[in-house]
């Protein structure tokens, strides 16, 4: 992917279909499109994938979280989708074992009323693992343990109260939500799209009279340089996320289904590791919506990258977009919340590595902050229809799992505006770029013996877990550069040519970018100051930075971690 390349395609073509907002719902849809056979343009006002969309647990839930509200029919559609993705990108997912503890003498929490739950669960899910061509992608079978059990294998759940047990389930879990994120954009410029990020839609092109107004596509700015241009598209896809109001706010008429009227962050907390083999599912004071509920919300300690990754906290969130970061008020509470449903857990500040947060549309009467109220419903709009508005829809998605379900159904709508003659839906079966492995297991074990003159074992496993079938031209970027196939540092596992990838072949833009979307380098632990200076050497060299810009790209990173400084 070339950036340059991608903004003189935006400016000077006119698109069947413009996607705005490069989150998961937002390439989704670009994706969907290209397949189809559209002319697809997808701007994104940050990075793709760096704003909500790389703010998760990293799951792909089943959809166990809809039976307490009844939604039985939204267990299905999860558990479809979250088989799907095994699919799709083998190499970024991995089955999970969740232990959901019980309770002696309480209703709601007890191993009864878990069991039943877990009956209507399984009954939702039936058949769907077998849409999973490769058995041993496919979930393991849950269970339950005896109190003796549970101990003997997490000796860490021995101090709670009134334990009867625990079931286990299996959760999708995502090796890196960016990554994901960025191979269904890398899949749609392969199908012909042009996709930019650092582009934001100012507002729409208008076309016609006061009796009539049409959308023709929007004014851009190029914010790496604050260029503006404009981008000419038949039908304009609004999937910007929480910031789906602010651009429709362009046009006086534009409204949703359902008013957006708040918005919560959730807080995430990277740790060492508590425990390697099993997610944990505890419940805190805080309340969660539902007909029925197992006593709190939950939060999840879930093993990755040798790591814990904890979440979420639940904060009401007000102020502007750019001010969206973890506090250290953040973190204190949320480590009170932790160490309170699990004592023995002992959690300080100093074992806390990396903290991220995000924030999600609240649409409820009155936002409570002792309360989760996030939602999983989805709002399609037709703006024709609802509005009169013509050549616009928004599409605001509500979770990652079903994001390439929405996507199908608002392209499902543009085909019908456009009255257009395209392929039908074909992501479900069509593997994305990087994924295209039929056998995980055997592919990692030939690319190590295609490579063992050149990489170790562990690189090779590596390099498929990031970058999947793209491992070969990973590779052929350092041919005669042998130094590129060196770890930047000895504490991490990312190659040298890594980051030149991510700078040529990726779109990477910023030190972020590197850090945090496409080597997960951050995430696990604050850069020292020799790989900081090692990866900011290696884009200098690439993106022509100067020393002043380079000081400027390092602080902004330093910047993602001033909650450890209170």
């Amino acid at each position: 992917m070339q950036r340059t390349e991608s903004i003189q395609h935006l400016s000077e073509r006119d698109f069947d279909i413009l996607v705005v907002g490069g989150g998961i719902t937002g390439v989704c849809i670009a994706h969907d499109a290209a397949l189809r056979g559209f002319s697809v343009g997808l701007i994104e006002r940050h990075d793709f994938g760096g704003f909500t969309s790389s703010a998760s647990s990293k799951l792909l839930h089943g959809g166990i979280r809809y039976l307490p509200k009844g939604q039985v029919w939204k267990v299905r559609e999860s558990g479809r989708e979250q088989i799907i993705f095994q699919q799709l990108a083998p190499h970024l997912t991995r089955w999970v074992p969740f232990l959901i503890p019980t309770e002696k003498g309480n209703l709601t929490k007890g191993a009864f009323a878990l069991k039943i739950a877990m009956q209507l669960y399984r009954f939702c899910h039936l058949g769907l693992a077998r849409l999973v061509k490769d058995v041993s992608r496919r979930p393991g079978t849950g269970q339950f343990f005896s109190p003796a059990e549970v101990v003997s294998r997490v000796p860490l759940l021995k101090g709670l109260r009134k334990l009867s047990g625990a079931r286990v389930l299996y959760e999708s879990h995502m090796h890196s939500s960016e990554r994901m994120t960025l191979a269904f954009v890398k899949t749609a410029v392969e199908n012909n799209a042009a996709a930019a990020n650092y582009v934001e839609a100012v507002s729409f092109l208008q076309d016609g009279d006061n009796n009539r107004v049409r959308v023709i596509g929007v004014q851009a700015r190029d914010r790496l340089n604050n260029n503006e241009f404009t981008i000419k598209a038949r039908l304009v896809i609004n999937s910007s996320g929480p910031a789906v109001q602010v651009l429709n706010e362009s046009i006086s008429d534009l409204s949703l289904n359902k008013k957006i009227n708040g918005f919560s962050r959730g807080v995430h907390l990277v740790t060492r590791q508590i425990e390697s083999k099993y997610a944990l599912a505890l419940t805190t004071r805080k309340k969660s919506e539902g007909f029925v509920n197992r006593g709190g919300r939950h939060f999840f300690i879930i093993p990755w990258r040798s790591r814990s990754l904890i979440g979420t906290s639940d904060v009401p969130f007000e102020g502007g977009f750019d001010d969206v970061r973890v506090t250290a008020d953040d973190v204190r509470n949320f480590l009170v919340d932790i160490n309170e449903a699990l004592p023995e857990i002992g959690l300080t500040k100093d074992d806390v590595y990396y903290a991220f947060t995000g924030i999600y549309p609240l649409i409820v009467k009155n936002v409570r902050s002792d309360t989760y109220q996030g939602t999983g419903e989805y709002q399609l709009i037709d703006h024709h229809r609802t509005n009169g508005v013509e050549g616009v829809i928004t599409s605001l998605g509500a979770k990652y799992t079903t994001a390439r379900k929405v996507a199908e159904k608002t392209i499902n709508l543009a085909v019908q505006k456009l009255l257009a003659q395209v392929k039908p839906c074909q992501t479900i079966s069509s593997q994305l770029l990087e994924g295209r492995i039929d056998d995980i297991e055997q592919f990692i074990s030939t690319k190590q013996s295609q490579y063992e003159e050149q990489l170790s074992p562990e690189s090779v496993a590596h390099l498929i877990r990031y970058h999947g079938t793209e491992i070969d031209r990973v590779v052929e970027m350092a041919t005669d550069k042998g130094e590129l196939l060196q770890p930047l540092t000895a504490a991490t596992n990312t190659l040298r040519v890594e980051v030149l990838y991510a700078v040529r072949a990726e779109m990477a833009q910023t030190l972020d970018d590197v850090l945090f979307r496409r080597t997960g380098i951050g995430t696990i632990k604050r850069p020292d100051d020799e790989l900081l200076q090692q990866v900011t050497a290696l884009m200098a060299e690439e993106l022509g930075w100067d020393e002043q810009q380079q000081e400027r790209e390092k602080e902004q990173v330093v910047y993602r971690y001033s909650y450890e400084q209170n």
